[in-house]
């Protein structure tokens, strides 16, 4: 940074320089520019004794020491003076209002002001032509009030101790005390007591404190705390308010002190205010921690799609254990979401005592249905045996009507395409999606819907798509879109949304494509959790997969945060989590999940699992430069998927390969799936048409990756950005190029772009 000679552009720059470096220090704990910039001889005047230092290598030694006690701050009311002293000499004074971030443990705050003293020295290490002779910091403490703020001088060294692990307990009780202090002078006693009932929120409304606070005026109590700053503070959601961590800390140790009773009232009465808002995953953790059993099977038999698939269990395992026989069995289906959550999350003693427990229980004709269901979904992945027990729930349904509604749960488990969780023998692909057209025909006649034509359809198009018969799978789902059920059965649509838009993207038809993709978006506003969940994994797996999708600005709050509970779901969302792994530098870990994805999806029995498991393997070894491993875990990959031809994955993951397809052999049918899938790679229109290529420029010259290098290149982009579009490293890209410049026996991109007019886009 060079500073005018000019006398006012001198102080104006200076000004912006000093700036840079109190928001560095104070917001960045970033000292970097504060020490370039010290004379030998600086002195330091700060706000105590222990910060009188002189000679630059004494201040030097404090800030270095001290850097890392620092707490960032936020700067309110900030203003500045400059004054010229002597053309050698210029004082800059800032002052202003710091204080903590709501996030941090404590609210500090002071006001604060600095003066630095520059002096003109051409030869100075900062290169700006002025160096720090003497810098003061002073404090005002006479505008806060004493009830209203933990001043930084009170609270810093209780900070600084409070974010040790683990926290020494007589430091915590010390600084609890000085918290009790500010507090109970300011505080009624009944004002402090909501306050200890309101730390069970993490944040919290006007109206949820008051449904849990019913004889307290609540918002007298907010606008008193919001007023003295320190204890509560509005969070980036409107109207709602967060109490600050450590305050929070304090008072919940206060809740704790409570009789149990009195805890599990308020804990009950937020379970209730939740409940009321049909947030079933907070009634149900609050209902869990009130101990209120009855109340969580209520609050279960109302939200279990949002319950089971939240991002942590939140329904206590033992809840069954607490609920009287008679209750349990008026409610057997919610009993019957619990077991197979319990069974598919490997919880198998807690399973095998509740259900040994339920069957003691049940007689009659639902007792009957309850265990064919239960039987239907642990034998999940063997379609026969899943075929004869819903078969038999049916039969028994048909017979004599159950007392009570038993539905027959979704089959899928959340994910968008069923082969890849029910295909299960090589060979057998057609055989199986005639099972599957059985089964969920089974299904809608236990749950009394009329859809069955619809889902037949449905999962005939994804046997087509997968097989690479792309034109047939397209005639059917757009027979499938005129049918009543695709207007008002929301995962049928997110499913066949999800197809057409992988079908759009093998035919790089990218304004479909975008389309197809608003749709599915255009979904979410009329779902369920069950029915959010599925659309927002489609969404997710689309983008993973598609560039033109992937560089959409998407905001964060999209995205599922939930893993799947349920077992065989996992396949899927392992699948998603491993893709994301495709970048740069990422080779180990990409291997680490692909070998881990190929156990489980063996222990699954899923051959689409497998399949992209061992294609993962192939990318992973490839970015570890080892092409014997990454050609052996292709081959696996091709060997299971070819019996079937299931071409869809190969196509998805194609452009992430460096492989020579032609080094490939076997059967028949493999032969077959690597010429399909070649003809593909290097038809692709964004691979520049190669079926036209003139003679010099063939495919036997240039790989698929290498044309699209050349498409993204001459398109303008940077190797930067190449590099980000491939998920490769810049450096790679670069390697690229070279060897397509000496192919083709040119020097530059100018070059490049004049052969590619000349040969590829030219009819």
């Amino acid at each position: 940074m060079h500073i005018d000679n000019s006398p006012i552009n001198e102080e104006s720059e200076l000004l912006s320089y000093t700036l840079r470096i109190y928001h560095d220090f104070y917001t960045k704990n970033d000292i970097t520019l504060l020490l370039a910039s010290l004379s030998s001889d600086v002195s330091w005047c700060g706000s105590g004794p222990q910060m009188m230092k002189t000679g630059r290598t004494e201040v030097m030694r404090f800030f270095v020491s001290t850097k890392d006690k620092m707490i960032p701050f936020t700067f309110h009311n900030e203003s500045t003076v400059v004054h010229r002293l002597s053309p050698h000499f210029i004082n800059i004074t800032i002052a202003s209002d710091i204080q903590t971030l709501p996030s941090t443990l404590l609210l500090l705050k002071e006001h604060l002001k600095c003066d630095v003293l520059y002096r003109k020295n051409p030869n100075c290490a900062n290169g700006i032509g002025w160096e720090i002779v003497h810098i003061n910091n002073s404090v005002s403490y006479d505008k806060l009030k004493p009830d209203e703020i933990f001043a930084i001088t009170e609270g810093i060294w209780a900070y600084q101790h409070l974010t040790k692990t683990p926290v020494p307990s007589e430091d915590k009780l010390a600084f609890f005390h000085l918290i009790s202090g500010k507090l109970t002078s300011t505080l009624s006693p009944q004002e402090l007591h909501c306050l200890s009932i309101l730390s069970i929120f993490d944040e919290f409304t006007t109206q949820g404190a008051a449904a849990v606070c019913i004889h307290t005026d609540i918002y007298a109590l907010l606008k008193k705390l919001i007023h003295q700053e320190f204890i509560l503070h509005h969070t980036k959601t409107p109207s709602t308010y967060a109490l600050y961590p450590l305050i929070r800390e304090f008072l919940h140790e206060k809740f704790s002190l409570l009789p149990k009773e009195e805890q599990s009232h308020y804990l009950t009465r937020a379970a209730q205010y939740f409940l009321s808002l049909q947030q079933y995953t907070k009634a149900m953790s609050y209902a869990n921690r009130a101990g209120n059993y009855s109340l969580c099977l209520r609050i279960f038999s109302r939200g279990a799609d949002s319950i089971l698939l939240s991002s942590s269990r939140t329904y206590p395992m033992d809840l069954l254990d607490h609920i009287p026989s008679s209750v349990l069995r008026k409610h057997m289906q919610p009993v019957l979401y619990i077991l197979l959550d319990l069974y598919f999350t490997k919880a198998h003693s807690i399973y095998q005592k509740i259900y040994n427990r339920i069957d003691s229980l049940l007689t009659g004709k639902d007792g009957d249905i309850f265990r064919e269901l239960l039987k239907t979904y642990t034998s999940f992945n063997h379609l026969p045996s899943m075929i004869t027990h819903m078969k038999n729930a049916e039969a028994i349904m048909n017979h004599t009507p159950p007392r009570q509604k038993l539905y027959a749960p979704p089959l899928g488990y959340l994910c968008p395409s069923f082969t890849l969780l029910y295909h299960s023998v090589p060979g057998k692909f057609r055989e199986e999606i005639e099972q599957l057209i059985t089964l969920q025909k089974l299904s809608a006649s236990i749950n009394h819907k009329h859809n069955q034509e619809e889902w037949a359809l449905y999962l005939q198009a994804e046997y087509c798509y997968h097989t690479g018969q792309w034109e047939k799978s397209a005639q059917i789902l757009a027979h499938l879109s005129t049918l009543p059920a695709f207007a008002h059965e929301l995962t049928l649509r997110a499913r066949v949304l999800y197809i057409q838009g992988f079908m759009a993207y093998f035919q790089n038809d990218t304004s479909s494509l975008s389309d197809i993709y608003e749709k599915l978006q255009s979904l979410l506003p009329q779902t369920t959790s069950y029915e959010s969940l599925l659309i927002q994994l489609c969404s997710l797996r689309l983008r993973s997969a598609i560039p033109h999708i992937a560089e959409k600005n998407i905001s964060p709050a999209s995205e599922p945060e939930s893993p799947l509970r349920h077992s065989p779901g996992l396949t899927y969302q392992e699948l998603i989590e491993t893709h994301t792994l495709i970048k740069p530098g990422n080779g180990i870990p990409l291997l680490y999940a692909a070998l881990r994805n190929e156990r489980f999806s063996r222990e699954r029995h899923s051959v689409l699992g497998e399949i992209y498991s061992y294609l993962y393997q192939a990318i992973a070894y490839d970015m570890l430069q080892k092409p014997d491993d990454s050609q052996q875990s292709l081959t696996k990959a091709l060997t299971l998927a070819a019996p079937d031809h299931i071409i869809s994955p190969f196509l998805i993951l194609g452009s992430h390969l460096s492989v020579n397809w032609n080094q490939i052999h076997g059967s028949d049918s493999l032969n077959r799936l690597i010429q399909d899938i070649t003809e593909f790679l290097h038809q692709k229109d964004y691979h520049l048409a190669v079926r036209k290529v003139h003679p010099p420029l063939s495919k036997d010259k240039l790989t698929g990756k290498e044309l699209r290098i050349i498409h993204l290149a001459i398109s303008g982009k940077t190797n930067q950005e190449i590099a980000e579009e491939l998920h490769l490293a810049e450096i790679t890209i670069k390697k690229a190029l070279s060897r397509i410049y000496k192919k083709l026996e040119i020097k530059n991109r100018t070059q490049l772009a004049t052969l590619i007019n000349q040969h590829f886009l030219n009819p």
